[in-house]
Formats: C-alpha cells, structure tokens, sequence
C-alpha cells in the first residue's frame, strides 16, 4: 500500500484529463491511467473531430489555467441560426444576449488533447500511464483496487473516477448499471468549405431524419454533423465529392452558401444512455462513462466538463473538512449535485429530436409558430442561451472562472 493514490482516474481522454489537471493545485497523489496514448492515431477523444466548448466550458479552462493555449486554435461562435426545413418559423441567437464575447468556441479535439497531456506530463503530482488498460476492481473499505495490463501491481486509492467513455468495463465491475437507448440514426463528420464567409455564425437545421449541425471554423470553413439513418450516412460517407455535396445542398439549403469543399467522412452511431446514480462505493462516473446524449445542441462534452468541474470543487470542500475523499459523503454529494443537470440535458436533447422528426400532420407548422414566437420574445431566447451555455443555476467555482479553492459550503 505503500504507492497508493488519493485519486485514481480510469480513463486519460478529454474529461478524464480536464478532472486531474482541476485536482493538481489540491496536491492530492493522482494516477490516471489511459488505454490509448495520445499519438496513437486510433485514439477516440484526441482523434481529428472538433469540438463545440460552451462559454462556461472556456472559464474552466480558463481557471485552470490551460485557456491561453487552446485558444490559439479555437474558432468563435458568436451567433446561432436555427430553423426547420420546409417551414418559415426560425429563430437567431447572439452572444449579446447575454452579455459574453462569444456564445461558445470551435476547436479541433487533437488541439485540447495536446495542451491536456503536455500538462499531465509535466505535474509531478500527476503520474499518467498509457497504454494500459483496467481490467478488475475490488472495492474494499477503505480503498478501490484497480488491477492493469501493463502494470505489476493493482493500482490503490481512496478515490475512483472511471472516465474512460461509454463502454465502460468497470462500471458494472463496481455494481453501477446503465441504461440506454440506440437511436437510429448516427452522426456523418466532417469539414465543408463554403463560397462565403460565416461571420461566426452557426446553424442547427432540423430535417426530417435529424438535426444539421454546422460550426464555424475558419473564414468560409464549417464543422459538418449530418444526422441521418444509420445505412444513409454510411452511404453518404463513400458518395463522389461532388454527389455528397448538392445532397448536402439539398437538405441544407443556400443560408451558408454554396458548399464547395468537403475533408474526411467519418459516421459515428449515436445513443443515449444514463447511470443514476453515477457513483458507488468509493467510485464515481464522469463523462460519456456516466452519461451520453445526443449531439444536437452541442451539450456532451460540456456536461462531462461540468461534471470534473463540479466533482473537483466536492473534492475540495472535503479535504478542507479533512473527510476521507472516497467516503460515501463525498460520494453521494458528487451523485446529488450532478443528477439534476444530467437529466434536464439528457430530457432536453432527446426532446428535441423527438420533437423536430415527429412526422404528425400539424406538428411542423406547430414547430414553425415555436421557433417564431421565441425569436420575438427576447427574454425567452436568454433564457434558452442561459441554460444550453451553462449559465443557469449553481455555477461551480471552475465554472465561474474561478481558482479551485476550499470552502465551507463544499460539502
């Protein structure tokens, strides 16, 4: 037991990364542990997608420190374009609304990864071990023992956090059980150029078989997701150039100008699944491991930023208590704190996809009357930026910009 952890985190992707570079100023002993090294080119979380970062995502990388140097490469979203194909109602989202620079960023997965391990690997508190893989749990009363590929003896520590994606192989090790739902439909990704400038303008266009997501990213330049039926994306992705761009032409429309360019096709299937609660004992869920929604509204990788947000200021308050960090009062704190947000993001997400495909007679021209009703009533719209920029409700110290600090309130 001499080389046991405060914290050991399963899983060095984007969340499971952002969390042990939260915890480091708390001079806690963390091991993170991750299957795939960054360089590998089959690496899921740093691999060539972007990624859309919220303003309340930048202040947590703003505060712990690592902003500066993503911001190089991320591109700004300023306003939002929403509307349903065939029908007239829409509605135009600024960042003025609420009284930010931007409404979120654009920034390339491989670019968060890059300053992310390069700060892992130069915290002396932090020992990141890659490749190896967690193969079993054991949960004992005063520690969880994790045993590894790749490593001679089980890893030990007072706290767990799996964050290693949603095909978790510990989380029903740890007795944690996960519900889920496939959609069927799966997301086509890429990069398409334009004939115009965007302005930092985004759309989210809703079509009958899903939402067209596309994000700025350079002057005339959009990070494409397409949704579409599982087999149609599949064919999409091998479609001539020319062919796969007047089919996106056509269900997109002329609003961003004429698509003249397109980069690697890659389709990825989409689900959603939930873990209440996403903790047990001396373990907790962050991330795709504890939840996964749909990509409409941009809110995956936000969530799971909010959740090592919200996870290292419990972790704080506890230390400053001087608790046991795996106990189960800071367990069930951690579960308690995140169960409302998950599921307002997960009802909200899968609401409206179900909402915007629902071919019932009537239900478009109802979606229309929508759309234009919130466009003409500011408040409604600042209400809508609020919450899908993680504005509303208890704001974490992280998530306010803030240095991660103890305080009385924590726990």
């Amino acid at each position: 037991m001499t080389d046991r952890d405060d914290v050991l985190i399963v899983g060095g992707g984007l969340v499971g990364a952002s969390l042990a570079c939260a915890l480091a100023p708390l001079g806690l002993r963390i091991t993170v542990v991750e299957s795939i090294p960054f360089e590998d080119d089959t690496q899921p979380s740093f691999d060539e997608r972007t990624i859309a970062i919220t303003w309340s995502s930048r202040r947590v990388f703003e505060a712990i420190g690592l902003w500066e140097e993503i911001a190089c490469d991320a591109h700004s979203i300023r306003s939002i374009h929403v509307s349903d194909r065939g029908h007239a109602g829409m509605v135009r989202l600024h960042c003025s609304l609420i009284d930010t620079e931007a409404l979120g960023y654009v920034i390339p997965t491989r670019s968060i990864g890059r300053s992310l391990v390069k700060r892992l690997q130069k915290t002396s508190s932090i020992r990141y071990l890659t490749p190896v893989n967690a193969v079993n749990l054991e949960i004992t009363a005063d520690a969880a023992v994790v045993d590894c590929e790749g490593v001679s003896s089980p890893l030990v520590a007072s706290l767990l956090v799996i964050a290693d994606g949603g095909r978790s192989p510990l989380g029903p090790k740890a007795g944690i059980a996960k519900t889920e739902k496939r959609y069927p439909q799966s997301a086509l990704v890429t990069i398409v150029g334009t004939d115009r400038k965007h302005g930092d303008m985004a759309f989210e266009r809703f079509t009958r078989h899903g939402p067209i997501a596309l994000l700025p990213f350079g002057k005339s330049r959009f990070a494409l997701a397409w949704t579409l039926p599982t087999r149609q994306a599949q064919l999409h992705a091998q479609l001539p150039i020319s062919e796969f761009l007047a089919r996106l032409q056509r269900d997109f429309g002329e609003r961003a100008g004429l698509f003249e360019q397109v980069g690697k096709r890659t389709v990825y299937p989409l689900r959603w699944t939930s873990v209440i609660p996403p903790s047990a004992r001396r373990t907790v869920l962050v991330g795709n491991a504890a939840h996964e929604v749909h990509p409409v509204a941009g809110q995956g990788f936000n969530l799971g930023l909010r959740d090592a947000a919200e996870l290292a200021e419990i972790i704080a308050g506890a230390i400053e208590k001087g608790l046991d960090i795996g106990h189960s009062t800071v367990v069930d704190h951690y579960a308690r704190s995140r169960q409302h947000q998950t599921q307002r993001v997960l009802a909200f997400t899968d609401g409206l996809v179900r909402l915007f495909s629902a071919a019932t007679p009537g239900v478009g021209l109802l979606r229309s009357a929508g759309l234009s009703a919130v466009e003409l009533i500011p408040p409604v719209k600042r209400l809508l930026l609020r919450r899908t920029m993680g504005l509303s409700g208890r704001q974490p110290r992280l998530a306010r910009g803030l240095p991660l600090v103890a305080h009385r309130d924590s726990v």
